[in-house]
């Protein structure tokens, strides 16, 4: 089904830009009523990201991922926001895309497919523009997938489930197994990442389930990252296990590719650096001094408890690499420090995998193809 809020039908048809850039494309019956209730589920992505087979493809995955959340839950109703960013000139692809995998979502009358079309760039832009297209729907929660990943059997249907076991609070993620490429920096990323991994998992925005009340009021650009902001927001200083409102299934689980490129790691790493500069500086002390000593720098000792559980060969290779991180982390917040006194803020921050689109549902790679593709 293709939806649309607003009055933009004859700037569509004259093939105009709405007035704010956003538009949820209409199906030609004219507007529909959503309805309200159950859960939302989002697939952000951007015409650039890949051709628009691979697109389908992606698509479709995810609907047959979804029929098995149907089947163990049938009265439970889902809408699915397909979020489509666009660039110069690719504003009618973005459309010409959105109609073609809402039409495969209309084959099945059990869920709503909504496709939304925006200006890029910024995934948090996206999730943003939904949450208030979807403020008086009353979902529940809202279950975020990336479309760059291959998502288990099963994998959402206990993601659903063990949210309403949880009462519809906090998040529920998806175990991540992380595939690998023949490149210098993701064979190295991926030793790194058997050392410095933290004690206990949290949800990751690749595949996540989290309750609305969590982002109802949206997530402030500042902090790049959704998974960083739902992290923080529910980080519990006080309790003796901070993360109790985190979890993540082993048995549900989802694959993708590690990034390949040395210059996109690197950009992947500083963004990340800002997220958590950020977050740290936005909240108050006693929820940032849990993320760095339990979270983001454990191992690194005295500033953090000694990671000694496998080993005193492992936890030097830890705190080596947590001391390199730390040193980067001060690098960063004292560049941002510096930039504020100067009013010379950010303006954009590249995500780290532009160009380098690769997923295990995609028969082959596929390089971000020109509009119309």
């Amino acid at each position: 089904m293709l939806v649309r809020p607003g009055e933009h039908a004859e700037e569509d048809s004259r093939g105009e830009l709405p007035d704010d850039g956003v538009h949820v494309v209409p199906d030609g019956s004219g507007t529909r009523t959503l309805p309200s209730g159950g859960i939302g589920v989002l697939l952000p992505t951007y015409v650039g990201r890949c051709d628009a087979q691979a697109h389908q493809e992606t698509f479709h995955h995810l609907l047959e991922r979804l029929a098995e959340v149907r089947a163990s839950r049938p009265g439970l109703h889902l809408t699915v926001w397909v979020a489509m960013q666009y660039g110069a000139g690719e504003y009618r692809e973005a459309l010409r895309r959105l109609r073609r995998m809402t039409a495969l979502g209309a084959q099945d009358e059990t869920l709503t497919v909504v496709g939304v079309a925006l200006p890029g760039p910024g995934k948090i832009r996206t999730l943003n523009t939904v949450l208030r297209l979807t403020a008086g729907l009353g979902y529940a929660g809202w279950l975020w997938t990336d479309d760059d990943i291959e998502i288990g059997p099963g994998c959402l249907a206990r993601l659903v489930s063990r949210f309403h076991e949880r009462g519809c609070r906090g998040a529920v993620g998806a175990s991540p197994v992380i595939l690998p490429r023949d490149s210098v920096a993701a064979r190295t990323m991926g030793r790194i990442g058997t050392v410095t991994a933290p004690p206990n998992a949290y949800p990751a925005a690749a595949c996540v389930m989290v309750a609305t009340d969590v982002v109802r009021a949206g997530i402030p650009v500042r902090r790049l990252t959704d998974d960083g902001f739902v992290l923080f927001e529910l980080l519990d200083a006080a309790a003796p296990d901070p993360l109790h409102d985190l979890e993540v299934l082993p048995d549900a689980t989802i694959s993708f590719y590690r990034v390949s490129r040395t210059h996109d790691t690197l950009q992947r790493l500083r963004r990340s650096l800002y997220s958590h500069v950020t977050c740290v500086a936005d909240y108050p002390w006693p929820v940032a001094r849990v993320y760095l000593t339990r979270v983001l720098f454990y191992g690194l000792w005295p500033l953090a408890p000694w990671d000694g559980s496998r080993g005193p060969v492992r936890g030097v290779k830890r705190w080596a690499v947590k001391a390199l991180h730390f040193t980067w982390f001060c690098r960063v917040a004292a560049e941002l420090a510096v930039r504020g006194m100067a009013r010379r803020p950010l303006r954009h921050v590249s995500w780290g995998d532009e160009g380098d689109f690769r997923s295990p549902t995609v028969a082959e790679p596929a390089a971000g193809a020109p509009a119309g593709a």
